[in-house]
């Protein structure tokens, strides 16, 4: 299956949306161990700061990652150019990119990566950061594979 990214569509935008933040709140408890209560508070704080009234920011590219020959959607991609802290000039910056769970092991994963990555050069981005679950070992391994360097390891240890 070869896949496209196409743009989100205003119609898109709810779900989209949604699904971002569910998927945020269970990155919160199952990977970073917060209470469910806890994680659905950092979400709407983090999403009401990223999303304004719900809506994407104009600098925002979130693409539906779809079948491109039926069109079908497996998954989805967002990022934006953005200046990081201590630095003088724009990166990519890539916050998710999400395949469905029924789509995945296929390679769609890295194939929307080479998409995303071909996007971030014509705007003459000189390279792409990212966060990632310390547990997901899957996504670690996609990006290490596709030439990212692990440059902090953020740890943390609970005490009885």
């Amino acid at each position: 299956m070869d896949i496209r990214l196409r743009p989100l569509r205003s119609d898109e935008i709810p779900g989209f949306l949604d699904l971002l933040r569910v998927e945020y709140v269970r990155g919160l408890v199952e990977e970073a161990g917060m209470t469910h209560a806890d994680a659905e508070e950092k979400a709407a704080a983090d999403h009401g700061s990223l999303f304004p009234d719900r809506t994407p920011q104009p600098h925002h590219r979130i693409s539906i990652v779809e079948d491109a020959a039926t069109g079908e959607r497996t998954g989805h991609l967002f990022w934006a150019p953005r200046q990081p802290p201590g630095s003088t000039g724009r990166r990519a910056y890539l916050y998710e990119l999400f395949i469905d769970e029924r789509f995945r092991g296929r390679g769609l994963g890295r194939r929307a990566l080479e998409l995303f990555e071909a996007e971030a050069h014509d705007e003459r981005l000189p390279g792409i950061d990212l966060n990632v679950w310390g547990g997901n070992e899957t996504a670690r391994s996609l990006y290490r594979s596709a030439g990212f360097e692990e440059r902090a390891v953020f740890m943390s240890k609970e005490l009885e």
